[in-house]
């Protein structure tokens, strides 16, 4: 087995790369040393570089070569292996949300579960599924979308790093830390000189007189925080000599460390150098602050800024006269220096006629009368702000366009994004919806064939008001858009008696739709109108569907068609006869698959117009 090391300065980290599985001791030994496995790299890598960790590296390959590829050639990398688990999380996704879809073709999400009826449990065990298959492609929807995001931030985290004023920062960061090791190496210097030392007598007295060796070591550990020495050596579980070799052989221990990290950030000070150099880049100017401003000593008119209202301005007719000695007098509270109305000098001020409790006392720019007078700054100083403003605001105007520009750019990337979140932020909404569950034992759903078969005997024309009397699961209602256009339906009124599927049937369809009991409505509750047709799947128990239809005639308009199914029986044939009902039986089992064997009719009755009844 062959290990090979690399080190990178450009994210300081030491790499092993081994020919085959480690053994469990130098495997343990590695882990021990911070060493973390990548599993799709394959190789053992150490967040940040230590002494200990480059020992170890040392001794398994012997030496430390120089990392082959660079730090944006690895989150490349990087950021591909997260793109290829957000193809595969995304592609999921789609698949769980297309099976989950494939049952709410045949329960829609958000339909109720018709308590009693036979379909309730076939009902519960599809919404169960479609429930469960649609929150297992969400989550692997965002799980896509959170590695594409890691594969972006990858990249874009690579790039961060090598940005110039970046690197600036980060070698400031690596100058304090270096500052920090070297007043360490310092510190444990000069304990070492002193423990180095102890046995010397003379080494250490108090109040002029030599004290012992003890006394000397006990002193000296306790300034050294040298962890339970100074215990030890007062409960003489150790000697003085003993406590001395120990702390000084611990000292130089500590010093070989700290020079270790000394000369390795040395090494990464001039690495992030050279790269700063080669890039070409320039420390922008420091920020000008108040400080910067020159102090001028004025006497005549002067105007300064309102430091706690940015855009007030203070005139003064002339600057207050007074010497340097009765300025030294005020408390430094009270005194201080204002920025003046251009923005090119500083004025001094100070509260002025304080007596007793500050009455009468008031702010005021002040004239030393026993120092030089300054001139008024000129033209070029002035000018000079105003170059400064003037830059600093074309500084502004870019950033501003390249912020837009960047805007711009990510539009289609957003606009995209947006498109394919689209039919997962459908999903959401379905699952809020949830399932309910609502008791409905006499509702059988009109099947597919039979309801537009319905709606084409129907004949509906242009400006017609349909009625649909018992609408149900919206068997019907689905039929009637899906077979007439838009233009010639002029209004559609469904009745339900059941609050829950009037809901939904409100969120699905174009319709009025009205909650309540059918045979207690007259035309006042439907809008005081008659209708020009009627389209119906009553209840068939106890002979109910030919109240059902006997009422809904009486909402019927001259001239108007209503076709409805009822049960195939004597008792309804006969009832409906005298009407003039078009009478049709549908095959046998037509209903089975709706949970019913009763055999079913479909009528049609056209109701005279008013010249007919007249005539007649």
């Amino acid at each position: 087995m062959t290990i090979s090391a690399t080190y990178s300065p450009d994210d300081n980290k030491l790499r092993l790369y081994a020919s085959s599985k480690l053994d469990d001791e130098t495997y343990a030994r590695v882990k021990a040393a911070g060493y973390g496995w990548a599993p799709q790299q394959k190789l053992f890598v150490a967040p940040m570089w230590t002494p200990e960790r480059e020992d170890i590296a040392l001794e398994l390959a012997g030496e430390i070569d120089d990392e082959d590829t660079s730090l944006v050639d690895r989150a490349s990398t990087r950021a591909e292996r997260f793109e290829g688990y957000s193809e595969r999380r995304g592609a999921e996704a789609h698949s769980a949300r297309a099976a989950a879809e494939t049952i709410m073709d045949g329960i829609p999400l958000g339909q109720p579960i018709l308590v009693g009826h036979h379909s309730e449990r076939r009902a519960r065990r599809d919404a169960e599924k479609i429930d469960n298959g649609l929150r297992k492609s969400l989550r692997l929807w965002e799980t896509s979308k959170y590695w594409t995001r890691r594969a972006a931030g990858a990249v874009a985290a690579a790039k961060y790093k090598e940005r110039p004023e970046v690197r600036a920062r980060r070698i400031k960061t690596l100058e304090a830390e270096r500052r920090r090791w070297v007043k360490r190496d310092r510190q444990w210097g000069s304990f070492l000189r002193i423990w180095s030392k102890l046995h010397e007598p003379g080494s250490l007295t108090k109040n002029g007189q030599e004290v012992s060796f003890k006394e000397r070591a006990l002193h000296v550990a306790s300034a050294d925080y040298a962890g339970g020495l100074w215990s030890d050596l007062d409960a003489d579980r150790i000697t003085p000599e003993i406590a001395q070799q120990q702390r000084v052989a611990g000292l130089r221990l500590l010093m070989a460390r700290a020079q270790r990290w000394i000369a390795h950030l040395d090494n990464r000070l001039a690495y992030e150098g050279e790269m700063l150099k080669a890039s070409g880049w320039t420390p922008p100017p420091k920020p000008k602050t108040k400080a910067d401003l020159p102090l001028l000593n004025i006497s005549g008119p002067v105007a300064y800024r309102n430091p706690y209202r940015a855009t007030e301005i203070v005139k003064q007719e002339k600057a207050h006269p007074m010497t340097k000695a009765a300025l030294a007098k005020i408390p430094s509270d009270y005194k201080g220096t204002r920025v003046s109305e251009d923005g090119t000098h500083r004025l001094r001020y100070a509260m002025i006629g304080r007596g007793q409790g500050n009455f009468g006392a008031e702010y005021a720019i002040v004239f030393l009368t026993d120092s030089k007078e300054h001139d008024r700054p000129g033209d070029d100083a002035r000018r000079a702000a105003a170059e400064e403003e003037e830059q600093a605001a074309v500084a502004r105007e870019v950033e501003a366009d390249a912020r837009a520009q960047r805007q711009l750019a990510a539009a289609p990337a957003r606009a995209a994004a947006a498109a394919a979140d689209a039919p997962f932020d459908a999903v959401r909404a379905s699952l809020r919806g949830g399932v309910q569950a609502v008791s409905a034992p006499q509702l059988f759903p009109t099947p597919e064939g039979i309801a537009a078969e319905m709606v084409e005997a129907l004949g509906v024309r242009n400006g017609d008001r349909v009625l649909e009397p018992s609408a149900g699961t919206g068997a019907l209602l689905k039929a009637l858009f899906a077979g007439t256009s838009s233009k010639v339906l002029h209004a559609v009124v469904a009745i339900e008696i059941n609050a829950g599927l009037a809901r939904t049937l409100k969120a699905q369809w174009n319709a009025d739709v009205i909650c309540g009991d059918f045979l207690m409505m007259q035309a006042e509750h439907v809008g005081d109108q008659m209708f020009d047709r009627i389209l119906m799947n009553p209840p068939f128990a106890h002979g109910i569907d030919i109240k059902h239809i006997e009422h809904a005639l009486s909402l019927l308009a001259p001239g108007g068609r209503l076709v409805a199914l009822c049960a195939a029986g004597p008792r309804q044939k006969a009832a409906l006869a005298h009407l003039g009902a078009d009478w049709t039986d549908l095959p046998p089992g037509s209903f089975a698959a709706q949970g019913t064997g009763v055999n079913v009719a479909m009528v049609v009755i056209d109701r005279p117009g008013l010249s007919q009844a007249v005539a007649s």
